[in-house]
């Protein structure tokens, strides 16, 4: 091999490493990508604030002894092309071998509500709600060491998405 095919070879694969490195592979990845987004709303609710009480929702408070954070991102207010973006990579995320999904459902306005989780054991790592409409695009992602039994209470939980924090 002469140093030109060498030099060629090796800009290939810094090519390839780079856009592997730019692919979304978690939740925490489409948060970190769309937050900054002009007009995008990001909360991010610690463990601290989570034991103060009912921070978020009665339902939620109750669950609470297994959640760890919770991160809120709403990209409801943002431009078309943003909310495009939001789409295809919560439709890339249900391609994510680590997640399983538990729940798709669609309602009025073109809505689209997912619900994604990541299993540690018996336990739930991970749960990530993704809400998709011509009215809203959001994103809750709950952390923790969360029983299976609240993963319906939690599910169900309306106010994720109808508070500010």
């Amino acid at each position: 091999m002469n140093k030109r095919m060498r030099s060629v070879i090796l800009a290939l694969l810094s090519l390839l490493v780079m856009s592997c490195g730019m692919m979304i592979h978690n939740a925490d990845d489409i948060i970190n990508d769309m937050r900054d987004n002009r007009h995008a709303e990001y909360f991010n609710v610690g463990s601290g604030l989570l034991g103060l009480g009912r921070l978020i929702s009665p339902t939620l408070s109750e669950a609470g002894l297994g959640i760890t954070s919770v991160k809120l991102l709403d990209l409801s207010k943002c431009s078309p092309g943003v909310r495009d973006k939001f789409r295809k990579n919560i439709q890339n995320l249900y391609k994510n071998r680590s997640y399983e999904e538990i729940i798709t459902t669609q309602q009025g306005y073109g809505e689209q509500r997912t619900v994604l989780v990541r299993r540690d054991g018996q336990y739930l790592s991970e749960i990530v709600i993704a809400n998709a409409s011509d009215l809203s695009d959001a994103m809750v992602v709950i952390n923790g060491h969360i029983n299976l039994e609240n993963l319906e209470r939690i599910i169900n939980d309306q106010s994720i998405f109808n508070k500010k924090f």
